[in-house]
Order: C-alpha cells, then sequence, then structure tokens
C-alpha cells in the first residue's frame, strides 16, 4: 500500500512538471520575438533600438519651431492666467450654478507691450479698479456667455481692445 502510494506521487509529480515544461514552452513561442517566428516587422524596431544603445532622440531636434501664438496687440499667450470654477453635477434644476461659466483672466503688466508713461496712464485710466497695483496685474472677468470657451475668447478679445485702444490714444494725443 506504501509502494503505491509513493509511486502514484511520483507519478503526479512527473505528470505535473512536464505539464509545466509544456506550458513554458507554450509561453516562449508565444511571446517570442517577430524574427524568430515569422517574417513580421515591428514599426517600432528603430525605436527600441534606440533604447537599447541608450541613444536621445532626434525627432525633436529636427522637428522646426512653433512660434508661440499672440495676441492680436503682441502679448503672448503663454503668460495669462485664466480660472474657472467647477462645480459637481447638480441634480436639481435648473442643473447650472449662477457663476458656473465665469472666467477670470489675470496678466502681469511686466507682459503687456505698453512703452511709454502716456501708453501707461491711458491704460490705467481705462481699466479702473481692475488693475491691482499690489501685485502688478490685470484681472478681467467675463460671465456674459453660457460657455467657458466663449467668456475666454471675449477677455482675450477685451485685452486686445484695451492695449491696442491704450496705444491708439496715446498715438492720437501725440
Amino acid at each position: 500500500m506504501l509502494r503505491r502510494t509513493l509511486s502514484s506521487l511520483a507519478t503526479r509529480q512527473i505528470s505535473r512538471q512536464r505539464s509545466a515544461a509544456s506550458a513554458s514552452a507554450a509561453t516562449k513561442q508565444l511571446f517570442s520575438t517577430a524574427t524568430e517566428s515569422s517574417s513580421y516587422v515591428s514599426p517600432y524596431n528603430d525605436l527600441f533600438a534606440m533604447m537599447k544603445s541608450n541613444h536621445p532622440s532626434n525627432s525633436f531636434a529636427t522637428s522646426p519651431e512653433k512660434e508661440t501664438p499672440k495676441l492680436k496687440c503682441g502679448i503672448l499667450e503663454t503668460v495669462l492666467k485664466f480660472k474657472t470654477t467647477c462645480y459637481d453635477r447638480l441634480i436639481l434644476a435648473p442643473y447650472v450654478q449662477p457663476s458656473e461659466y465665469k472666467v477670470i483672466l489675470q496678466v502681469n503688466i511686466k507682459h503687456l507691450p505698453i512703452e511709454s508713461d502716456l501708453e501707461k496712464e491711458i491704460f490705467h485710466q481705462i481699466v479702473g479698479t481692475r488693475f491691482d497695483h499690489d501685485l502688478n496685474e490685470l484681472k478681467l472677468t467675463s460671465n456674459q456667455f453660457a460657455s467657458r470657451i466663449e467668456n475666454k475668447r471675449h477677455l482675450c478679445w477685451m485685452l486686445d481692445r484695451i492695449v491696442l485702444g491704450a496705444k491708439r490714444l496715446a498715438e492720437d494725443s501725440n
């Protein structure tokens, strides 16, 4: 009886080893590289070769530099700061919060293309209390449209008109 139990245990162990070996062979065949199993050539071969050789990618060096977008008045769009308020989903009607589409634009005066003191004085007269003298920052808000995108466009358009208007008035007064 003991001999039969030991032989059955040995048989089970051998069958497990054989199944594990066949499973590893199947896995190896499944995940083998393309060059070993077929004529398929990966479109990423160059990338993998570059990664193996630790060479940096040249794709960014050869691409032409894109010019940063500017407003009509010459202000770079990257220096503009926009703020919005986001609310969770509202179950009750009217499903919209009062200032959900409100957009705030902030820009420092050093980024504005205002050269002369007269232009600066006219600019301060136009914007009035929307300019914070402590932070040297202009703060414009818009809640006119039922879309944040439209309110953002409106603020950029307002900033353009303010700066170009200050320049034109300073030029006309000279």
